[in-house]
């Protein structure tokens, strides 16, 4: 990690640097009084961040910029770090370091391995390291999912939870897993990558390189793709009917409400999703039987009529869980959580 001598951060940096070497942080390091973090939600559309406090429930100054995507990383950063500065001059306490949470995977000493949807240049780029020479500011970078699943494992809808297992569904199908409090990465250090979990080894190419992964099947565009082609032959009259006959119209919120009201094209697809979802379910309860199961991203707005299915196919497929299945429930911090995961994770690896 890149310090100019007297940065706030040569205080706490070595924490740090502990933690990325071993995975585990002088719990010494960060001692200043009323001191904050800044937490940091890069997204393909916008950028979230804030400040917070240790022991908080919820960010100070929340703000969202748009993150221009397809720009070139160091104007991508170059305005974060701006934004960053704005949000530290606003307050008179220390700022002690920075979280980001980014829609990548990564490796264990923090640099971008794979970052779909954003222009190319990112590979290969620590993005922590960049921020702390931008800003002065020691910084650590997390996967976005597995800052949600942090956060709402703390703060959130499985807060009191001793084991609770994220999944985001969006554009993208995301998930992370917090033990005892704590975000488990594993030695890779993208344990939790829910959607990436193969479903079939025989199905589609994925974006990641692999064949049939849970988001080919279990994302947004994938629910959307799957009813298409009735759509287009006419099959699906609900949904045309709701739709005003416009494919752009299509969205996941109204293959749902075309399901409620009688579709049976819009009913089978999301219970294709339902059941894609919940066997990877029944998988991660065999294998690590999390208390608590937090779902967010936009397809988590389809509520019961995607939740009851998925619920009763975790059911049938997680025999040996008995009564011991995870209660699923709806995220709760809403489009807060990554920033505070991120601000969260930022704490727990200083220190």
């Amino acid at each position: 990690m890149h310090r100019r001598p007297g940065d706030v951060g040569d205080a706490i940096g070595t924490g740090v640097d502990d933690a990325r070497r071993t995975g585990v942080a002088d719990p010494h390091r960060v001692n200043a009084d009323d001191a904050y973090v800044i937490g940091v939600d890069v997204g393909g559309t916008s950028t979230k961040l804030g400040r917070y406090r240790p022991g908080a429930n919820d960010l100070e100054g929340f703000r969202s910029r748009p993150t221009g995507a397809q720009r070139a990383p160091a104007e991508v950063l170059a305005d974060l770090a701006t934004t960053i500065r704005e949000l530290t001059a606003l307050d008179t306490a220390t700022p002690l370091a920075l979280g980001v949470g980014v829609p990548a995977t990564l490796s264990r000493l923090g640099r971008i391995e794979v970052l779909p949807n954003f222009a190319p240049g990112w590979r290969g780029l620590d993005v922590a390291a960049a921020l702390t020479d931008a800003t002065g500011l020691p910084a650590v970078a997390v996967n976005d999912a597995r800052a949600f699943t942090l956060a709402e494992a703390r703060l959130g809808a499985a807060a009191g939870a001793r084991t609770a297992f994220g999944v985001t569904l969006g554009t993208g199908v995301g998930g992370g897993l917090v033990i005892d409090g704590r975000l488990h990465r594993g030695d890779s250090g993208n344990a939790g990558e829910f959607g990436h979990h193969v479903h079939d080894p025989h199905g589609p190419r994925c974006g990641c390189g692999s064949h049939g992964c849970i988001e080919v099947y279990a994302s947004a565009p994938a629910l959307v793709a799957a009813v298409m082609r009735a759509f287009a032959q006419g099959a699906a009259p609900v949904l045309a009917r709701l739709a005003g006959g416009r494919r752009d119209a299509v969205t996941p919120a109204l293959i749902a409400e075309a399901a409620a009201a009688g579709d049976p094209i819009c009913a089978d697809a999301l219970d294709r999703v339902a059941l894609v979802l919940g066997v990877a379910l029944a998988n991660v309860t065999t294998l690590v039987s999390p208390e608590r199961v937090v779902i967010g991203g936009g397809m988590a707005n389809l509520g019961d009529a995607l939740f009851a299915p998925l619920r009763r196919v975790l059911a049938a497929y997680a025999p040996t869980a008995g009564e011991r299945l995870p209660t699923i429930v709806r995220a709760a911090l809403g489009d807060r959580a990554g920033a505070l995961g991120a601000a969260l994770h930022a704490i727990d690896t200083v220190g």
